[in-house]
């Protein structure tokens, strides 16, 4: 029965039953690759739209942290302050911008804000050198020293970007001249001798540390490294200058008065020729130069009490004070003591026996000096007490 419906369907009508068929096989093929490809054109016309509002929003963000750095390094805080933030809604997790925020709003002492900044930071990194400094910083302004000295130390052992020797040296530096700032002597020299270690070897260091030992007081160590600085600053005015004052709190007055008269040199002002003429007074009255004789040994003492004879008529003149009369007025009891003194200066016969008068003669000497209402100290006066207050360092 089907066959002979078959055979009875005419030929043009199987034909386009035969076509039909056909194209319902690969309509849908057609269908799924027109649809592919109207998703991949809409795929790709929305990443470009995404990429060129990507770029820009870099580009405006880059064009505000620029205005923000530049208002920044103009001390201009607020003005950086507002640029960073609007640089910030651009690129939100951009811990450079965030860091740079941070700095502005410190330098507006917005010093909480800044400190919340710099902590969020340091939880993502929290071996970055920077941030430590920035905080150490903040710290130090608060004068929290123990916070100070924490960060300090995280930036002295922490992670740079560039030149990390370079930025520890600097670090230690600051870390140093804070502890000197807070009178932590003892913490400072050891910072001090780490930074002698590794420090670079150039005449800015070696000068720098030779001023940090003169903050500490150890003009020993301060001047061998002013001498370190001078080899390659052989006419450097203010080396030469500091150098003799090391020189000269050492009790080493003739290489001061050279380092003095070597930068005088270079032009002298009144204080430079006051520090001449205290270096050659105090070479002058100095009784412990091995050169010297008994004699002139005896004959410098004898100078020094004629010093203090003089400050001593000088002070009882301004207070009216009657000096020769006995009474128990400090300056009469300075001159009673005076008196003793000097008779036994001139009774000495051997160099043990002075010896043992250089305490009281120091001691007549400061107790001259403290009193009040006697006036500003001569150069004599102050060139002889610093010799008796050197005597044990001075003695050959």
């Amino acid at each position: 029965m089907f066959e002979q419906q078959q055979m009875e369907t005419p030929p043009k009508r199987r034909w386009a039953n035969r076509t039909i068929a056909r194209i319902r096989i690969f309509r849908r093929p057609i269908y799924i690759f027109w649809l592919s490809l109207l998703a991949i054109c809409f795929s790709a016309f929305t990443f470009g739209v995404s990429r060129l509002y990507a770029k820009k929003q870099h580009e405006l963000s880059v064009y505000w942290f620029q205005r923000g750095e530049n208002a920044l390094a103009q001390a201009n805080p607020r003005e950086a302050i507002s640029d960073l933030r609007t640089a910030l809604l651009y690129s939100h997790d951009d811990s450079r911008y965030r860091f740079t925020l941070a700095q502005a709003l410190e330098a507006d002492n917005r010093v909480a804000e800044a400190r919340s900044y710099f902590l969020n930071l340091l939880e993502d990194e929290p071996g970055n050198g920077a941030i430590n400094l920035e905080l150490a910083r903040l710290a130090a302004r608060q004068i929290d020293v123990n916070r100070a000295l924490r960060y300090f130390n995280g930036a002295v052992y922490g992670a740079w970007d560039s030149d990390p020797i370079l930025k520890r040296q600097q670090v230690r530096q600051e870390l140093i001249h804070f502890l000197l700032a807070k009178d932590l002597k003892t913490q400072a020299r050891g910072e001090l001798l780490t930074f002698t270690t590794e420090m670079p070897k150039n005449s800015a260091s070696e000068l720098w540390v030779a001023q940090a030992f003169s903050r500490l007081g150890d003009d020993r160590s301060a001047l061998d490294f002013y001498k370190t600085a001078l080899r390659a600053n052989l006419h450097d005015r203010d080396i030469l200058v500091e150098a003799g004052d090391a020189a000269f709190h050492l009790g080493r007055d003739s290489e001061a008065l050279d380092y003095y008269k070597r930068a005088a040199a270079n032009g002298s002002e009144a204080a430079l020729a006051r520090k001449i003429r205290l270096a050659s007074l105090a070479l002058d009255l100095n009784p412990f130069e091995s050169r010297l004789s008994s004699a002139e040994r005896r004959h410098r003492v004898l100078l020094a009490m004629d010093i203090a004879d003089h400050r001593l008529r000088q002070c009882a003149q301004l207070r009216k004070v009657a000096l020769d009369t006995p009474g128990s007025d400090p300056l009469q009891l300075a001159r009673s003591q005076w008196l003793q003194l000097d008779a036994q200066i001139r009774a000495v016969d051997h160099h043990s026996h002075l010896v043992e008068l250089l305490t009281p003669v120091t001691n007549l000497l400061l107790n001259i000096e403290q009193q009040s209402g006697c006036g500003p100290a001569a150069d004599t006066d102050q060139a002889a007490l610093r010799i008796y207050q050197n005597a044990e360092e001075l003695q050959p």
